[in-house]
């Protein structure tokens, strides 16, 4: 693990030149706008349309439960996703994607702390969230199936490690900004088919992104969340994404008020059956996981100049996380992500 801690997240994406504030840092940026870029980072109104890319993905589990849920505004469309499954008995509670128009329908708003919102209403389907000021909650309503289906939530970030901020370079494309947050206190419930079920003493993480991409776009991911040794802990790591230079690493463990950046993350999984199990290990040697899920959402799309191919498995991590020299076992509700999408 390095042995520094890292920066501090600066006030703006954009520095005094106008160029991007490239690098990896712990804490939020009070907000995230890409409209102070200048010089060649700097986009009109039709570069906007086609490179603009936004998002807000949230997980929370407990060891018997867990749920998924995802906005995407792509700038010139929309959609939104939301699943729950059953850990113990290995079975899906729902799994439900709405296709839908740009704003003002949609909206993933430039804040990723204080003043976060984010909204989807279209296709029977409603996503809302908010944090409204620095002592609330990040709380979601959503609302699938026509209503029968849904989540409620409150993400806590109260009493745990900071968030992971990086601003990172984009091949093909210009920059990318994402915060990622995990080891947060989750309370609220899960409701299938009207019944609902409680999600007390979850864990979870957040994901916020908002990026000037390349038109082909493709990354391996791995999130989780859980307890280690009685610790609200968490885990990032991305591989093919955020790692053009040395300095922006989205890699990260979150292990109760400590955030520790990882060296780059590497997959082993089988890409024609996603179901196979899945190995993670980093180069610092800190993560050594399996994943053998049971299911996987699946978006997979052929709309002509926009094709998506989506895949999430859902499952438990499981392996060793060392820190200190010390080796924990682990067992990590979460999930893993093979994407390629040219938009």
């Amino acid at each position: 693990l390095p042995s520094a801690p890292l920066p501090a997240a600066p006030p703006s994406v954009d520095g005094p030149d106008g160029a991007p504030r490239f690098g990896t840092y712990q804490g939020a940026l009070s907000h995230a706008r890409l409209s102070g870029l200048r010089g060649r980072f700097e986009l009109g109104p039709f570069g906007r349309l086609r490179k603009h890319k936004k998002w807000v993905y949230g997980f929370a589990a407990t060891p018997q439960l867990a749920c998924l849920f995802a906005v995407v505004d792509v700038g010139y469309a929309s959609n939104a996703f939301a699943a729950a499954v059953d850990l113990e008995r290995r079975a899906v509670l729902f799994d439900d994607t709405a296709l839908g128009p740009p704003r003002p329908l949609t909206l993933v708003n430039e804040a990723p702390q204080q003043g976060f919102e984010v909204r989807f209403a279209f296709a029977g389907a409603r996503f809302e969230g908010q944090r409204p000021t620095a002592q609330a909650p990040y709380s979601f309503n959503v609302r699938t199936g026509g209503g029968r289906n849904g989540l409620t939530l409150a993400f806590d970030p109260s009493n745990t490690a900071p968030p992971l901020t990086v601003v990172a370079p984009v091949d093909g494309g210009l920059v990318n900004v994402t915060q990622k947050w995990a080891g947060l206190s989750v309370e609220g419930d899960v409701t299938v088919g009207g019944a609902r079920h409680g999600l007390r003493g979850a864990v979870g993480g957040l994901d916020f992104t908002y990026g000037y991409l390349a038109r082909r776009t493709a990354w391996r991911w791995a999130f989780g969340v859980g307890h280690v040794d009685g610790v609200r802990a968490g885990f990032n790591c991305v591989e093919g994404f955020n790692e053009s230079r040395d300095d922006v690493n989205e890699n990260a463990v979150w292990l109760g008020a400590r955030l520790l950046p990882l060296g780059r993350a590497r997959f082993v999984y089988e890409p024609a059956d996603v179901l196979q199990p899945w190995t993670l290990s980093t180069t610092c040697g800190t993560l050594s996981l399996r994943l053998a899920p049971f299911f996987a959402h699946q978006e997979r799309r052929n709309l002509g100049l926009v094709r998506s191919t989506f895949l999430q498995p859902v499952g438990v991590w499981t392996g060793t996380l060392t820190v200190d020299g010390r080796s924990h076992a682990v067992t990590l509700p979460g999930v893993a992500e093979d994407q390629a999408v040219t938009w």
